[in-house]
């Protein structure tokens, strides 16, 4: 009976303690676990935020500029560095970026002479995550340098889309989402609402630089893009095996002109149609083919575009539509791709993001905990041995004590 409460007590501080360091998982990652529909889109911001905007000085050599700044899912973020000062025979520059997940991206590397003050990168990046990711500005320079590095939450992705395509865009039922894809998660479901003979658009382009070093040195060439739409049973091929848009925002650092690129997205190759011939839930289904050795984050959009029939069918339009979710069929959970209805949502999801972060940490406890186990197990006859001693030393206390005090008594 003793032993059963004893172990009762071990399992009992080994799930408190787990607990414990789940919800505090929990708190530091708050702002990690979020999806699109947190956002409040009728309230967007009037100007862009200014995250970080300061002249940073790189001495002789190589040095590195570590920026932890918090991000949101599905906004553009805007980064430039400019030089200020007039040479350096040797400047080279990269950018890698960390996302709460573990993600990691390199932006760009630069590698040139500084002449007369005038070089200036800048590019834009799409996120896939919430939270906060650790951006690396590493610079080698054979001359020290002074370097304006500006970074901006410049605009929610909807907002940014409508602002600089030419399609006209109606806001209440357009969907958009940034999801990560890699060489273990190539492929992303989606689900949307349609309706009787309306007209409906899809995009999809690709959001984040790659560095042209990486690109060169892995041989990369754009994966391929299939997609499949389904309504009521019907299936329709899109996209059918064409390579991706190379980095289709403003900003372009892998195109060498774009610094007079228009600000439009002026490609027409991933904007397709579809008219509804039925009221109901469009499924999507999007997979990338293909060697993908980067981490790669693409921008999906699907809106109503308008009316194209007179509604023959006699098909009523659903009550109250609104656009769900994505459904996600990825075997690894998306901690930050998906969103969280329930508070046990909430739990299962950073106790998952605590094991996938923290493994090593549970191995060691878990580990120590083995270990007692296995001491107390080969040594519990000694341990009962100092019990018995210890309860029966305190039991021949308390009767010498009842003893005395019979024998005042008697006195």
């Amino acid at each position: 009976m003793y032993m059963l409460s004893k172990k009762k007590l071990l399992i009992t501080i080994i799930i408190t303690n787990f607990l414990l360091l789940t919800i505090s998982d929990a708190t530091l990652f708050s702002g990690s676990i979020q999806s699109s529909d947190d956002i409040d889109l009728t309230d967007l911001i009037p100007s862009p935020t200014i995250l970080y905007d300061s002249v940073e000085l790189f001495p002789d050599g190589q040095s590195t500029l570590s920026l932890n700044i918090s991000f949101q899912k599905n906004w553009i973020y805007y980064f430039s560095f400019e030089s200020y000062v007039p040479f350096s025979d040797t400047f080279m520059m990269d950018a890698f970026c960390q996302t709460p997940a573990g993600r990691n991206y390199h932006f760009f590397d630069y590698a040139d002479t500084i002449e007369n003050d005038v070089t200036k990168i800048y590019f834009e990046y799409g996120s896939a995550e919430s939270g906060h990711h650790l951006i690396n500005i590493v610079v080698n320079t054979s001359q020290n340098i002074n370097i304006h590095v500006y970074l901006e939450e410049y605009l929610a992705l909807e907002t940014y889309y409508d602002h600089y395509t030419l399609e006209g865009i109606n806001e209440s039922e357009f969907y958009c989402d940034i999801n990560q894809y890699s060489s273990l998660r190539s492929n992303k479901i989606y689900s949307y609402p349609v309706k009787d003979d309306m007209e409906y658009k899809f995009n999809f382009f690709r959001v984040n630089p790659i560095s042209q070093g990486d690109i060169e040195e892995n041989n990369y060439e754009n994966p391929d893009v299939e997609m499949l739409v389904s309504l009521n049973g019907t299936i329709y091929y899109y996209y059918r095996e064409i390579p991706t848009l190379d980095y289709a925002l403003y900003g372009n650092v892998e195109n060498d002109g774009f610094l007079e690129m228009d600000r439009t997205f002026y490609n027409q190759t991933f904007i397709e149609r579809f008219g509804a011939h039925t009221t109901g839930n469009l499924t999507i289904l999007i997979w990338l083919e293909g060697l993908i050795p980067f981490d790669l984050n693409f921008a999906f959009m699907v809106w109503e575009a308008g009316d194209i029939g007179n509604g023959t069918d006699d098909v009523a339009p659903p009550e109250n539509v609104t656009i769900p979710n994505p459904i996600n069929n990825d075997t690894e959970p998306e901690l930050y791709n998906k969103p969280l209805s329930t508070k046990l949502d909430e739990w299962l999801a950073s106790t998952g993001l605590f094991i996938q972060s923290n493994w090593w940490t549970l191995f060691i406890v878990m580990g120590s905990v083995l270990a007692l186990t296995a001491v107390f197990g080969k040594y519990k006859h000694v341990f009962k041995a100092q019990i018995k001693h210890i309860k029966k030393k305190i039991d021949s206390e308390i009767s010498d004590r009842k003893n005395r005090k019979k024998a005042e008594e008697i006195k």
